[in-house]
């Protein structure tokens, strides 16, 4: 089983490859809006557009990796991925840019939860959460890339060429992934009923519960630089440098999570309690001193990669799921959080401006992400309710 090693570095280095071409564009928005003319807002429905895609096409993702298998759906959605990447940059005009940015966002979504699909069956439930931060930290090392190396290639040529260097790299990805991991095996004994995941009260409370955090760090990512420069008065390259913290703090939160999560056996207290004190953190934003915040914002990032390491461990752990549902079963956490967290910058945006604070923003956001997080009391501990369970 050596090989599930290299399956795994395969994995991971799509994962790396993915994040990148989620937030490679970034650098280039400003760009992008002077060379086609375009105003701000326009530039908003270009970023929404990725996440519309991605939120939509969760669900349908899980069901693809249940029925066609976890490597051919994934497979697909980083080829869809890659050559969305390489659409961004050939886009003659505006609406073809969102069109080829949405279809990036779908590629997203069937690459992320069966891509998990390739890695839970290779493991036993006790390393699954070590493994599981791994993944999540490639996020974040991509997303570092994406936002701070493309700036450097952005520069050095343009962003038409910085966003096609995003998708031939996923192209190469494709190709290792093809040779690394092993085929889809069909299975002719009978399968559980799929509605079973659907119906899986443990999947609906996670999704509910961690939604107001995934919320408010999606959001966080999105003002925190504006408001350490603006309100705070940091200079622009302090305030980018201290807003990127919540980040780069997140890859070694993500496999710290899920070791300890494993080691002791207990997903739910590693989703209850981090996801409480980063929510807190977040509520703390608004009121903490300037210098207070080059630990509470890597702290708050680091407890969230905890959070979601442990999360996303645990679905194929609960019986009705499984390993041959976990795919469908992360899908249908993430579709409830990415489309359910859509309000919740409006929300941030609203309290600051009745309140001419953006404490009032941060407070609120802070709030809501306590409150849902308390849904997690209810959860059952997956390692209790399926101790038989093997890898």
């Amino acid at each position: 089983m050596e090989k599930r090693w290299l399956v795994l570095s395969s994995v991971l280095t799509s994962r790396v490859i993915y994040t990148i071409n989620w937030f490679n564009i970034s650098p280039a928005l400003f760009l992008i809006g002077k060379d086609f003319n375009v105003d701000l807002p326009s530039l908003g429905i270009l970023t929404a557009s990725f996440l519309a895609g991605a939120g939509i096409f969760q669900i349908p993702a899980g069901i693809a990796s249940a029925r066609w298998g976890p490597k051919n759906t994934s497979q697909l959605g980083m080829l869809l991925l890659s050559m969305s990447g390489i659409g961004e940059g050939l886009s003659p005009n505006f609406p073809v840019l969102i069109i080829s940015r949405f279809l990036l966002g779908v590629g997203a979504a069937l690459f992320f939860a069966p891509a998990i699909g390739i890695l839970t069956p290779l493991f036993k439930p006790e390393e699954e959460g070590l493994v599981l931060g791994l993944y999540n930290s490639c996020f974040n090392i991509g997303g570092g890339l994406g936002l701070f190396v493309w700036v450097i290639v952005i520069n050095a040529l343009n962003w038409h060429v910085g966003l096609i260097i995003g998708g031939v790299l996923g192209l190469i990805s494709v190709a290792i992934g093809q040779i690394v991991i092993p085929r889809d095996r069909v299975e002719r004994k009978a399968r559980k009923p799929m509605r079973r995941a659907f119906r899986s009260r443990n999947i609906w409370i996670i999704a509910f519960g961690v939604l107001g955090l995934w919320g408010g760090i999606f959001t966080s990512s999105q003002f925190l630089e504006g408001y350490l420069n603006k309100t705070l008065s940091f200079s622009a390259e302090v305030a980018g440098l201290l807003a990127s913290l919540i980040m780069f703090a997140s890859i070694f939160g993500g496999p710290v999570g899920g070791y300890l999560s494993d080691r002791f056996k207990r997903r739910k207290i590693f989703i209850l309690v981090p996801g409480l004190l980063a929510s807190i953190g977040i509520a703390l934003f608004g009121a903490s001193p300037a210098n207070g915040l080059w630990f509470l914002i890597p702290a708050v990032g680091f407890l969230d990669a905890m959070v979601f390491s442990t999360m996303y461990a645990s679905a194929s752990q609960y019986p009705e799921v499984g390993h041959e549902y976990a795919p469908l079963g992360i899908s249908i956490i993430n579709s409830v959080q990415i489309l359910g967290s859509f309000f919740v910058p409006i929300g941030f945006t609203y309290f600051a401006a009745a309140y001419n604070s953006f404490s009032a923003g941060w407070f609120f956001m802070g709030g809501f992400a306590v409150a849902m997080m308390l849904l997690i009391l209810f959860l059952q501990e997956p390692f209790k309710a399926s101790p038989a369970s093997s890898g």
